[in-house]
Formats: C-alpha cells, structure tokens, sequence
C-alpha cells in the first residue's frame, strides 16, 4: 500500500476461524412485539393531513433498490421489516419475523413469519415468497441502494420452505445480519411480489410496491411529496392517529419555516437559528430518543486500483489528501466550538472518530484524551503541517449542498471553507446537485474534493459506505487496514472478539485522520404544538423520521 495513507495497522490477526457448533446454536429472537395500542381514547387530531416538511433527499424515487439510505426514509411509513427497533429502547425486537436461529452449518438463518399480515390495497398476505422478491430487487446490478453490496457479498439465495419459513442462505457466519435485516439499517423493507407481477416496476405512475406497514402509499410526485394513508384496518404493530402523512420537499430552510409559520404545515426540519426564531413564533422544538446523527467531512480522494490487491495502489496517487499530514491539517483547521454554537445552538457532542461513538462497541477512551493534540483547533499547527508535506499552496473543491440528516448543509461548507483559507488553502466552493454528486462519486470522479455529510449512525453500515471498499465506494477515504478487519468483523459473532476487533477499526481511523470528525447531534424537528403534542422515534438510529405512526395530536 501507499505508506503516506499512514502507517498500516500491525498485528491483526488471521481470519477468525468459527467452529460449526458454536454457530449452529439457536439464536432466538425477542418476545414478539404486541399488537398495536388502542388509540380510542387518545386525542384527535386538530388536522386531516400531518405534513413534514424535510430538505429535498438525494433521490425521491419509489424503488426501494434505487435509493440510498438517506433517501429510503421516505418509503419507511407504509414498510415493515423482518426485525424492528424498538422507539423508546432503540434495542431490536421482533417484527414480521418472530423467531430466527442458525442453520446447523452455519451458513443460513431460519426465519419464521407473523401469518396473515396483511399487504395494503387487498394486496394478498405477506409470504415467504415476497421476503425473496425483496432481495432480488435490492441484489440486482443496477441497484444504487448503499446495502446492495452487503446482500450481494454476504446472501447467497433466499430459500422458500413455506408460506411463513424461509432460509437465508449465507456465505457463512455473519455478526452482523441481524441488524442487516432490521429496520436499524435499511434494504430488508418488505415489498409485494403480486404488485410486481400486476403493474412492473415502481414508479408515480403505478406506484411503490404495496407495504404491510402502519400507513399506505396514495400519491406522490418526485423532488415534491409522497403522501400517506393510515392502514384502514387494526394494524398488527401501530394504528396511526392522524388519518394522513405527507412528506414534503423543499430545499430552502427558510421556506419551510415560513410554511410551518403559516400553518401550511405542521411539522419542519429547520436549522438551530431558524429553530430558535420558530420558537419565538410559539412553535416546539422536538427530538430524537438517541443524539445518532453524525455531522462530518469527507475526503473525496483515496480509492483503491483493486481492493484485492492492494499493491496496486490507488487510482489518484498524486491527490494531496493522499498524505496523513494533510488530513491532519484540514482537521486542525476545524474551529469546532465556534461552528457548534453557531450553526448548532451547541447541542452537538464532539465526534473523535467517525461512525463511532460512546454507545457503540469498541469504544476506546483514550480517543477522547489524544483528541485535542491529534485533531483540535490549531492553525499554526495545520499551517506546519502543510508546509511539512510540501502543501503550503494547496488548492481544494469544497462542495455546497443540503445534508440529508439536518438543515443548514450549505452554511456547514461555507463556514469550514472559511477555516481552511485561514490557514492559507485556496477553496473553490461548488454548488452541487446530490444525485449528480452521488453518481460522480460511485465513478470515482473526484480526486481533490471535500464534502460535508449527516447520517445515520450505524456503525457498519458508516464504515462500508465511507471509508472501506468492501461496500458502495467511493464516499471518503479507502484503507486496506479497515477493510482487512471489518472482513474479520463480518464472520464473527463473539461479542467479546467482535467488540476487539471494532476498536481496531476505530484505532486505525483515528490515527490516520480518515475523515473530519466534527459531531453528534440529537435529531429535531420543530413542530406546532397546537397540533402536534408528541412523537417518539428513534432519530437517525433507524434513519431519521420514522416511527411516524407514534406521533401524537396535541389535547
């Protein structure tokens, strides 16, 4: 590998080797969740239509394999999942599936369905035979979803046995699955097979594939709105209390709060200072159960020729931000605290290492103690470190966009521009679509770019769509040493080894500067309380605004 990514990761071990039988025990899955609460006696609502108006996600398509996952929220009202999260906990717990355990090879998982849930519009029942049409669809070559490379990877076939069994067929042991089959992560939403059969892909034209979750799709249009109706029937996890939910698109921050001003909705994703003038306005501030969205910089540089063979190094050997120092550098440019209180309101938790913080496995304190000699506000020191590699005249493209997870994206990259031309680096600032950033990224097309990001925070699903290519690449920095462990990671399923072998990934990132590490945020929304009385959801932990179907009308 090319030694100015940062001195390789020594001494990690060879693959570790599972014995069958210690794979071949049944993991059960937690008690069943119970049927969805009563809301005869809860509040009406002062509305027909709820609508939340979010920032315009990088795609507003309705097949579930051609979109991201910070796009896929969208859809997530009118889906289930074979495994759910759990709102006031964020622990999983069964959904459609209500047992699963390993096949004595160790090679599949065994699951077995809820019977009789219902699809939407008479759409038939979920069956064993939709569970497979879904991994199909999000296997398919074409498909842009982040997860598609895991389930291409990690599944080798979905095996029928009945109505209500199935076996995922897997390469082999696989910590991870679970939560891969949870709605924790994205890419396992239930969709109708029958609905593909009748009417062929998704689209506005035809519609999304029917869903078996608490709200069902009615209408919709790309970059605009998709609207939702509750499920006309008990619904087998939650009933619903407003009759519609819509979310809305509008790019500009500033229009959303003027719309949630007038009434014109009810709900908005606003920015810390437009929240704090919403409040001012009599409106509430709302927000997620766990501080999961993760605020940071990308560096759009760094990927490997053959992730195979990593002695033939990296498809842009010349790119400065090849070079530790330099990363170091851009890190140290970072005013942290000031962007906290001015763009945050100073609600964000200081991130040492990316996709990873205190309530994940391997979390290692002393990240928190080098913190600020590694990566803390130093100008001269970034200024030195620069000169140091022979960068003092370095030249960079900063992108401005929206930042799916929070409002205020452009304000992010505009303000670290400004740090960073402090420190003498020439910024070109460019406005950026995210679809067309998207598409140039999987093609490896930047060499020399930055790009500010708000994500969920799961830690597998982070590390292989950043900074590994085990998984979409081409979003940051790619490291042979990550890859190399988090291969190790996929067939283990010893929590004691597994957490072990996540603080290597968690060591090795922050030596090497992988990325700029700026916060946690807690997820909020602002909200009419005249209409709105309350919402649990999980935050980002499940992707942002889900769990629509809890959120309460005012008394």
């Amino acid at each position: 590998m090319d030694s100015r990514l940062g001195k390789p990761l020594a001494g990690v071990a060879a693959v570790l080797s599972l014995a069958l039988a210690a794979c071949s025990t049944p993991q059960a899955a937690p008690p069943a969740a119970p049927a969805g609460p009563d809301t005869a006696a809860a509040a009406q609502p002062k509305v027909n239509r709820l609508v939340l108006v979010v920032p315009i996600p990088q795609r507003t398509e309705l097949q579930i394999r051609h979109m991201p996952e910070n796009s896929s929220w969208i859809l997530r009202p009118m889906h289930d999942f074979p495994v759910n999260v759990n709102s006031a906990t964020g622990k999983l717990e069964a959904g459609i599936a209500t047992e699963w355990a390993w096949e004595p090879d160790g090679k599949g998982v065994r699951v077995k369905l809820r019977p009789n849930i219902p699809f939407h519009n008479d759409g038939g029942v979920v069956t064993s035979a939709d569970i497979k049409f879904a991994w199909e669809q999000l296997v398919q070559k074409d498909s842009l979803h982040g997860q598609a490379p895991y389930w291409r990877d990690n599944v080798t076939g979905v095996d029928v046995v009945s109505p209500t069994e199935f076996v995922y067929r897997l390469k082999g042991p696989d910590g991870n699955f679970v939560t891969a089959m949870s709605e924790e992560q994205g890419g396992a939403e239930i969709q109708s097979k029958a609905s593909f059969d009748k009417n062929g892909p998704a689209s506005y034209a035809t519609g999304p594939y029917n869903g078996s979750g608490p709200f069902r799709y009615i209408a919709g249009a790309a970059d605009q709105y998709v609207r939702f109706q509750k499920a006309p029937y008990q619904h087998w996890r939650a009933n619903a209390v407003f009759p519609e939910f819509e979310f809305r698109f509008v790019k500009e921050a500033s229009t959303r709060m003027a719309a949630l001003i007038a009434g014109e909705v009810q709900m908005a994703s606003l920015p810390t200072d437009l929240q704090n003038q919403a409040e001012k306005q009599g409106m509430k501030t709302m927000a997620g159960k766990f501080p999961g969205v993760r605020v940071f910089g990308g560096f759009y540089c760094c990927y490997l020729n053959d992730p195979s063979d990593v002695s033939k190094g990296y498809k842009f050997p010349d790119s400065p931000y090849m070079d530790l120092r330099v990363r170091q550098a851009i890190n140290k440019a970072m005013n942290r605290d000031e962007i906290n209180k001015s763009l945050y309101g100073g609600k964000g938790q200081l991130m040492y290492v990316n996709h990873m913080n205190q309530s994940r496995q391997g979390w290692n304190p002393q990240w928190e103690k080098d913190f600020q000699s590694t990566y803390g506000y130093d100008p001269a020191g970034a200024k030195k470190l620069l000169a140091d590699a022979g960068q003092s005249n370095l030249k960079t493209t900063v992108f401005v966009a929206p930042t799916t997870g929070i409002a205020g994206g452009e304000d992010l990259a505009e303000a670290a521009a400004g740090y960073l031309r402090a420190v003498g680096i020439q910024v070109d600032l460019q406005s950026i679509d995210l679809t067309e950033q998207s598409n140039r990224q999987r093609t490896f097309a930047y060499s020399n770019h930055i790009a500010f990001a708000s994500t969920g925070s799961n830690s597998w699903t982070g590390w292989t769509t950043r900074n590994s290519s085990l998984g979409t690449r081409g979003g940051g920095v790619e490291d042979p040493d990550i890859d190399r462990v988090l291969r190790q990671l996929v067939v283990t399923t010893d929590e004691k080894r597994r957490e072990e072998l996540w603080r290597q990934v968690g060591d090795t990132a922050f030596a090497k500067a992988i990325s700029i590490n700026l916060f946690w945020l807690p997820y909020e929304i602002s909200v009419n309380p005249k209409i709105v009385g309350a919402w649990e959801f999980p935050g980002t932990l499940s992707g942002g605004y889900t769990h629509v179907w809890n959120i309460k009308p005012a008394s």
